[in-house]
């Protein structure tokens, strides 16, 4: 036998362990698929980020009321399948507040509960 047959053939992946790896990836983008977060979900985030801001727990009532469907009608989500971005307007730029929409906060939502800010 040559020897360097031989250690060509060790070096080459093996079928099963890539069969292994291919139902891995395609379960993983199966879980993204199913948990990409909606709005409804970004609007929860939202509010309890808005919370932590504040330094103070705000009602009940008031958040349910109010915030969440403010949140809802302001944010823009860009559905990418397996992650969504969503944008809102940055409310701590005062040029924000004259009309000028185009200063947004951008956040990468992943597993409906992880939002990233870009």
């Amino acid at each position: 036998m040559d020897p360097y047959f031989d250690q060509q053939v060790e070096r080459r992946a093996k079928p099963a362990r890539i069969r292994n790896l291919f139902i891995l990836l395609v379960i993983l983008l199966g879980v993204l698929t199913l948990l990409n977060p909606a709005i409804e979900d970004f609007a929860e985030y939202a509010v309890d980020d808005l919370q932590d801001t504040l330094g103070a727990s705000l009602p009940g009532a008031l958040t349910q009321a109010m915030i969440k469907p403010l949140v809802k009608s302001l944010a823009d989500r860009d559905n990418y399948i397996i992650f969504s971005v969503f944008s809102l307007p940055d409310i701590q730029d005062s040029s924000t507040f004259i009309g000028d929409m185009s200063a947004k906060k951008r956040y990468l939502g992943v597993f409906k509960i992880f939002f990233i800010e870009l």
